[in-house]
């Protein structure tokens, strides 16, 4: 069966996977050409399925196998427009990065980033994300959690869905065979809190506090650290957020060819002529492209 989506003006779904593809892990795949995605899901705590979503000129397409119950379908439709970012608006931040020489890129694939289906996937991929030298997160142990206690598709048993808080507290066993104490324990313990108060977290994020400080509440009630802590926030849609942690200290400093070390001030100023999508800049920064003396456009 399949049902129809719809999307806001000027959106590509392959756009959108061509942005993200730093971003993309289990159980999200690319299909075809680069132009669908595979999100396999456990819907209604009872079935596993493969959601091929692809975009029509009618809107974004959703088909699965087997047939869905009509509460299936909902789960699922809310699940997709989540993950896909459809309820954002980044249209004024698209106008004007666009003649930004360090955001050009936008023109090309947009500014549209994918990310999970739910706030406890993003906590648990927030904590699992390893960071390579050049500061880009890898999900690796996100592949292994997958794998190892996700509901399998029946279809294609290789496949599963990401786990529930549920299932990763009932095989925590199986956990300590690919992850050391530290990891297990910090994922016991997410499991253990959207398990028993699914509310409190969310109820946090949903207070719209300043950007810093849901960041540091986030931080210290997750355990997180300044990387994770900065993922989760662009994973919230917190574009406000800018990160100041070693990866961006390092980065920022090279494009402003400063021999000392930054502070998180300057870190800020450079991207706060962005405000309200300062964090999304910084994201999307080319940072090949190093400071000049000509003045770039930025918003009024």
């Amino acid at each position: 069966m399949h049902w129809l989506l719809s999307v806001p003006d000027a959106f590509s779904l392959r756009e959108v996977i061509r942005r993200s593809g730093w971003l993309l892990h289990p159980p999200t795949h690319v299909q075809a050409l680069g132009d669908r995605l595979l999100r396999v899901e456990h819907l209604g705590g009872r079935s596993t399925v493969g959601l091929t979503i692809y975009q029509a000129p009618a809107g974004l397409v959703v088909q699965a196998d087997p047939h869905l119950s009509g509460a299936e379908v909902e789960e699922a439709s809310q699940k997709v427009w989540h993950m896909l970012r459809l309820d954002e608006n980044i249209q004024p931040f698209l106008r004007a990065a666009q003649s930004h020489e360090a955001l050009k890129s936008v023109k090309r694939v947009g500014a549209r980033l994918i990310r999970g289906v739910n706030l406890f996937e993003h906590v648990t991929v927030a904590t699992l994300a390893a960071w390579d030298p050049r500061g880009t997160p890898q999900f690796g142990r996100v592949a292994d959690l997958v794998n190892r206690l996700g509901f399998s598709l029946p279809s294609n048993p290789t496949l599963h869905s990401f786990p529930t808080p549920e299932r990763i507290l009932v095989g925590a066993q199986s956990l300590h065979d690919v992850f050391g104490p530290p990891v297990v324990t910090r994922l016991m313990g997410i499991a253990q809190t959207f398990a028993t108060e699914p509310a409190q977290i969310d109820l946090l994020v949903r207070q719209r506090l300043d950007a810093r400080k849901l960041a540091a509440r986030l931080t210290e009630e997750l355990s997180l650290d300044a990387l994770g802590a900065g993922l989760l926030m662009l994973y919230l849609g917190r574009y406000d957020y800018i990160p100041t942690d070693a990866v961006a200290q390092r980065r920022v400093g090279e494009h402003l060819l400063s021999a000392a070390p930054v502070s998180e001030q300057e870190i800020l100023a450079l991207f706060d002529r962005w405000h309200p999508f300062g964090g999304l800049a910084y994201w999307l920064w080319d940072w090949s492209k190093v400071r000049t003396t000509t003045t770039n456009a930025a918003p009024g």
